[in-house]
């Protein structure tokens, strides 16, 4: 510390000996130019978040965003496949399945599930189930073509989901949840589309 306050009383006073006039101005002045550096940074930082947070007031609200709705075009995944999308900040899986998915879904006994919903009930299209990729124990991620019935399987607690994404063994209570979506096509589908 007392090396340093030598240090900066030297320069002081070797400021004040100069006889050219420029080198003495920006020696005695150091300290005002880095504040007026400081303070237009800190100015600018102000201004660019002002100016953020008037463009999301002007603009259209979070709430508009998260409405939309999205199509889908199913013809790009391949049979046995799920493709994974994002909806409303959530992921969405789409599987397109196999006819040996669809005779398992649909031979499973409705009465023996937790949650009870037939395969019909869940998907509009045999071909396509359309579900939110989200856990109904805690919120996870399931993985898709895992666990015990190859559906969907949640390593965080062990829930297991079949080919319908109806919970079928762990502590999820609920089958995955199935949003709104209409087909405008065979292969085309809009989902969160709002009457």
């Amino acid at each position: 510390v007392l090396l340093l306050s030598k240090q900066w009383y030297q320069r002081r006073v070797r400021g004040r000996n100069q006889t050219n006039p420029a080198e003495r101005h920006a020696t005695n002045n150091l300290s005002t130019y880095m504040m007026v550096g400081a303070g237009g940074g800190a100015a600018l930082y102000m201004a660019k978040y002002t100016l953020y947070g008037l463009a999301l007031m002007l603009g259209p609200g979070r709430d508009k965003y998260a409405a939309a709705a999205i199509e889908v075009d199913l013809a790009t995944i391949p049979e046995g496949k799920n493709a994974v999308f994002t909806w409303r900040g959530k992921p969405l899986f789409i599987r397109h399945r196999t006819a040996e998915e669809i005779a398992s879904a649909q031979s499973t006994d409705v009465a023996s599930l937790r949650d009870p919903q037939a395969d019909t009930e869940r998907c509009v299209n045999e071909k396509y189930l359309i579900c939110l990729g989200v856990c109904t124990h805690l919120g996870c991620v399931p993985i898709a073509h895992a666990g015990d019935y190859k559906g969907y399987y949640c390593p965080c607690h062990g829930s297991h989901y079949d080919t319908c994404a109806r919970i079928m063994k762990g502590p999820a209570p609920l089958n995955l949840e199935v949003p709104k979506h209409d087909f405008l096509t065979d292969t085309l589908v809009v989902i969160g589309k709002e009457d």
